[in-house]
């Protein structure tokens, strides 16, 4: 049985590349370190880091922690954060991935330019638990591109001036069906006709704030990541390449189940593991006594490479030793 690892499309993303360097670089040091919630979405990776040494912590203990190094991971973290952790004589180590950063900083401008703030994204998610912080807690968060749910639009005001950015982990297709939708909803409740939205750059935003030039009364920009977004073909075709594949992510990854989603359509025979344990030999038979021909390991931005070398090990001595 060929087992194929896909380096180049699956493994940690720059953003919690660099999330996890800083943190092994202090605990090596033997600084005692408290991440305010997992490091990472993936529980494998969250035990390695622990068994060094890191304390993962909710906001609760947050809030009563007092003279102590914290660090702030990837997705980011809103300002009330950061003023409590001054408050509470609190170090920090941030570690917001660099999109993220740019990003919260596009929805604190806007917000400041007294636009409503659409969020294409999961209310729940810390990126934009983080970015919402950033305007005021006051955006409208919205998952379903097609507006299919009423509650995602009770606080949204076609009245407004609005501005339609995106957590930086949503699916790009997705992104521009929500726009569309939004214009049409919009054109509809002014009784005109629809009218697209315009596309900004930082550029403009910078020049609306300093009163050089205005901005159109409602827009949008594609704050979507594109080192994940381009994982999506890619994988896609990585799957279609494989007899079948074994995709490896933590349960709590919202990008996991997206590239999972992605796999699995391009090949049924695509199944879900957060670690060995998970694997079943049912999986690799292609009739009895006959394995399949290939099998694809992937995973995650939030899967470590190592995780993956460790899958593709375990399965290379099973079944071809």
């Amino acid at each position: 049985m060929k087992i194929n690892l896909d380096r180049t499309s699956s493994g940690f993303c720059i953003g919690v590349q660099g999330t996890i360097h800083v943190a092994e670089e202090k605990l090596s040091a033997k600084e005692k370190l408290f991440s305010l919630g997992d490091v990472v979405h993936n529980e494998v990776e969250v035990r390695r880091l622990e068994n060094l040494g890191l304390r993962t912590i909710d906001e609760a203990a947050f809030e009563a922690l007092r003279n102590s190094s914290v660090l702030i991971r990837a997705h980011g973290e809103p300002p009330e954060t950061y003023a409590r952790a001054k408050r509470n004589n609190l170090e920090i180590t941030d570690t917001t991935c660099p999109v993220v950063s740019k990003l919260q900083r596009t929805a604190r401008l806007l917000h400041q330019l007294g636009y409503q703030i659409v969020i294409y994204g999961k209310r729940t998610h810390p990126e934009v638990v983080g970015i919402n912080g950033h305007c005021g807690n006051q955006a409208v968060i919205i998952k379903h591109a097609d507006l299919s749910d009423p509650e995602e639009l009770r606080d949204l005001d076609t009245r407004k001036k609005t501005a339609l950015i995106s957590q930086t982990t949503m699916d790009v297709p997705g992104f521009h069906e929500l726009k569309t939708s939004l214009e049409t909803l919009f054109a509809a409740a002014a009784e005109q006709s629809v009218r697209p939205w315009r596309p900004v750059r930082d550029i403009d935003i910078t020049a609306a704030m300093t009163g050089q030039q205005e901005m159109e009364r409602n827009v949008f920009k594609d704050t979507i990541c594109r080192q994940v977004s381009s994982r999506n073909r890619k994988l896609h075709d990585f799957a279609l390449a494989n007899s079948c594949i074994v995709f490896v992510a933590g349960k709590k990854s919202s990008n996991g189940q997206v590239l999972y989603g992605i796999c699995r359509a391009a090949n049924p025979r695509s199944y879900f593991i957060e670690d060995i344990q998970d694997i079943e030999d049912s999986w690799f038979e292609e009739r009895p006594d006959v394995t399949v021909e290939s099998v694809g390991i992937c995973g995650a931005t939030s899967t470590p490479m190592w995780l993956l070398e460790k899958v593709a090990g375990f399965l290379d001595k099973r079944f071809n030793h």
